[in-house]
């Protein structure tokens, strides 16, 4: 799995930090997370031809203009267009606060491990999640079926909680190029169903468990998240 490259590029993530501690559970209250103020990059109108090289180049600023231990990934949501270079700003335990690497929206994403826990200022909102089964799954390499929990923003910005079944899966050997070089990785795959949606949400996952590289679904409106670590 590699990011898909058909979007526009414009940073969408702003500062955000925790401000309270959490538990191992993935659930994240919008009280625990406070904005800060960051700058915006936006090129909607770029070609197509364009947009790799747009997102490309900014990986490469962002890794040359930063430290070697400083954590850096990449961001794209097909269905809103959105992509980014992601920074990391706050680690609160096993959660992780990005965002855009050189901007100032008031945009950000959590990942508890690596998996996507909650999105704050995009449309259409992640609020919160439980996927402790899953992450335990996918981390370890191993197979199952286990629950998983999302509360995603609907149109009149109503929390709904949405129930699945998850049957977690191997697959191929993978090796994922970051900038300190090439890392052996597993694919793991995790099949979620309830009773009116489904869908595949795929992890690259290094011997360590370390999730290297990912395709999540978020939300009906954000849909699928591409997120790979860039170190």
């Amino acid at each position: 799995m590699t990011l898909k490259h058909s979007l526009s590029l414009f940073a969408l993530l702003g500062l955000m930090v925790l401000t309270a501690c959490t538990n191992d559970d993935t659930r994240l209250d919008p009280k625990q997370l406070t904005p800060i103020v960051s700058e915006s990059i936006s090129q909607r109108n770029a070609p197509p031809r364009d947009k790799d090289a747009i997102i490309e180049a900014a990986s490469r600023e962002a890794l040359s203009l930063t430290s070697p231990e400083d954590p850096l990934a990449s961001i794209q949501f097909d269905s809103v267009g959105i992509a980014a270079v992601l920074r990391e700003i706050e680690k609160n335990g096993q959660h992780t606060v990005w965002a855009a690497w050189g901007s100032s929206d008031r945009k950000s994403i959590v990942t508890k491990n690596g998996m996507i826990a909650a999105t704050r200022g995009l449309r259409k909102d992640l609020m919160s999640s439980e996927a402790d089964a899953v992450l335990d799954l996918v981390r370890n390499r191993k197979e199952g079926n286990v629950p998983y929990t999302l509360r995603y923003l609907d149109g009149d910005f109503v929390i709904i909680e949405a129930k699945y079944t998850c049957t977690v899966e191997r697959g191929y050997d993978k090796t994922v190029a970051l900038a300190t070089g090439p890392v052996p990785a597993l694919q793991m795959f995790s099949s979620c169903v309830s009773a009116n949606r489904q869908f595949v949400d795929l992890f690259l996952v290094d011997r360590s468990g370390r999730i290297l590289e990912m395709r999540q679904w978020v939300g009906p409106v954000l849909g699928f998240a591409y997120m790979s670590q860039l170190r």
